[in-house]
C-alpha cells in the first residue's frame, strides 16, 4: 500500500477546557451522595481476601476523598502541561484525528507509534516521550514518537458508523504514520491499543516492521478452551502449571468472575451507562477511579509514583471536559471480543515481542505467547502493571529499546 497523503496539513493543537472548569466545581460541590454505604461493610475476611480490586465498588469515604481531590486539581496547570507537548489535529477518511508527535534531534531515530487503550489514553505516554525521544545516553536508541488519540477518545472525533472496527483504526493509524512521512515504523500498544498495534502489525506489513506490547492475553490451546477457566485452573496439576504461572492464571480468572462487569456493559449496552456517566462527574469518577485506583495503591508503595492520583484526575479531566466517555466504549461495542483478534490467523503476528509486568490481567509465558505470531523478544518486569508507561516510565522506555532492537535485527 502506497503511503498516505493527507488532503491537508495538521494543525497544531491547544487544549484548553477553562471555561468548563466551574461548572464541574459546582457539579462536585452539590454531589447528591447515598444516605449509607451501598453494600454494607461488614463482609467476611474470606469474601474480603476474594475480592478482585476494589471488590464491590469504591467505598463511600474514599469517593468522597477523591472527588474532593478532583475539586482541588489544578485545572490551569493540568492544561499547561498538555500544551508543552507537540498536539496536533488531522483529518484522516472524514475524522479529526489529535496526536502528539514529538521528532528526535538524534541521527537514525526509528519511527514510533504509541496506542493507548481504555480508560486511558495518550496522556499515559507523557512520561515516556522524552525518555524515548532524547535518551540520557549517546549511545541508546532514539525515537520520532507519534501518540494519536483513538477515535472517540479525547480530541479525536468517533466514528461515524456502527461497522467500524480496530482494523479500521489501524488503517487510520497507518495512514497518519504514512503521512507523517514515516513509511516504516514500529507500533507499540497495551490494552485496545495492542489490538491497534496487533492489527497494524499483521494487515500493514509493507509499512510496520514490528510490533511492541505489553498486553498480550492468549486463551489456552484446544482443547483446554473448550473448559471454564475456573474449572481448568482448579484441575490443573502443578506438573503443567507450577505455582508461580498459576498466580498469574488465577489474577486473570478472578479479573473474569469477579472484574470485567464494565466489559459486560460496554461491549453489550453501552448507551446505558454513557447517558450517566456524560452527566455525572461522581459516577464518572466511581467507574474510571475502580480501574485505576488499584494500581495508584500498589504504585504508592513505591518512591515518587507517577501513577498517582493527579494520573486520575486528569484522566477524568480528559474524559469530561471532552464529554467521550460514551464513544470510548466502541472499541467494546462495534469489535468481536479479544479473543478473535488472538487466534485468528488474519492477525497473526509476523514480528512481536512483548514485556510482561507482574500486575497485569494476563500474563503469558512466551511459549503461551507465541501462539499469536513470531515471537523476537520477551521480558518480565519486577513490578508495574495495566498502565505500565503511566506506572513505571523508565523500565518501559528500556523495554521498548531492546525489543524495537530485536524486532529491527529480525528483519
Amino acid at each position: 500500500m502506497p503511503a498516505h497523503t493527507f488532503a491537508a496539513a495538521p494543525k497544531p493543537y491547544t487544549v484548553d477546557w477553562a471555561a468548563q472548569v466551574d461548572e464541574l466545581h459546582k457539579r462536585l460541590d452539590n454531589a447528591r451522595w447515598p444516605a449509607q454505604e451501598v453494600v454494607p461493610l461488614d463482609v467476611s475476611e474470606t469474601d474480603h481476601n476474594n475480592a478482585f480490586g476494589l471488590g464491590a465498588g469504591p467505598e463511600l469515604t474514599l469517593m468522597k476523598e477523591l472527588a474532593q481531590g478532583w475539586r482541588d486539581f489544578d485545572q490551569g496547570a493540568v492544561q499547561e502541561r498538555l500544551n508543552s507537548f507537540n498536539n496536533w489535529t488531522v483529518e484522516i477518511e472524514d475524522l479529526s484525528i489529535h496526536f502528539l508527535h514529538h521528532r528526535s534531534t538524534r541521527a537514525g531515530a526509528i519511527p514510533l507509534v504509541l496506542c493507548h487503550g481504555w480508560p486511558g489514553g495518550f496522556h499515559e505516554f507523557l512520561p515516556v516521550i522524552e525518555l524515548l525521544t532524547e535518551p540520557d545516553s549517546a549511545d541508546a536508541q532514539a525515537f520520532h514518537v507519534v501518540v494519536p488519540s483513538q477515535p472517540g477518545f479525547a480530541f479525536s472525533s468517533p466514528p461515524k458508523t456502527a461497522k467500524w472496527g480496530m482494523e479500521d483504526t489501524a488503517r487510520v493509524f497507518d495512514k497518519l504514520m504514512t503521512g507523517l512521512g514515516y513509511d516504516k515504523y514500529v507500533a507499540q500498544g497495551g490494552d485496545w491499543g495492542s489490538i491497534t498495534a496487533r492489527c497494524m502489525g499483521a494487515l500493514h506489513q509493507d509499512h510496520c516492521m514490528g510490533v511492541h506490547l505489553n498486553f498480550c492475553p492468549v486463551p489456552p490451546p484446544f482443547p483446554l478452551n473448550q473448559f471454564n477457566p475456573r474449572t481448568l485452573l482448579n484441575w490443573m496439576p502443578r506438573l503443567i502449571l507450577p505455582d508461580a504461572q498459576r498466580a498469574k492464571v488465577e489474577r486473570g480468572v478472578a479479573y473474569l468472575e469477579k472484574g470485567s462487569a464494565y466489559y459486560v456493559m460496554q461491549q453489550l449496552t453501552p448507551r446505558t451507562p454513557a447517558y450517566g456517566l456524560n452527566d455525572s462527574p461522581i459516577g464518572l469518577l466511581a467507574w474510571i477511579g475502580e480501574k485505576m485506583v488499584p494500581g495508584i495503591e500498589d504504585a504508592a508503595k513505591h518512591p515518587n509514583p507517577t501513577l498517582n492520583r493527579e494520573a486520575l484526575y486528569l484522566t477524568l479531566s480528559l474524559y469530561w471536559f471532552t464529554g467521550s466517555i460514551g464513544s470510548s466504549f466502541l472499541p467494546y461495542a462495534l469489535n468481536p471480543h479479544f479473543t478473535t483478534f488472538l487466534t485468528s490467523p488474519k492477525y497473526h503476528l509476523p514480528n512481536f515481542a512483548l514485556s510482561s509486568f507482574p500486575n497485569e490481567l494476563f500474563c503469558p509465558t512466551p511459549r503461551d505467547a507465541g501462539r499469536s505470531g513470531v515471537l523476537r523478544w520477551f521480558k518480565e518486569a519486577d513490578d508495574g502493571g495495566h498502565f505500565a508507561a503511566l506506572e513505571k516510565p523508565q523500565v518501559f522506555s528500556e523495554h521498548v529499546r531492546e525489543a524495537v532492537a530485536a524486532l529491527l535485527s529480525a528483519k
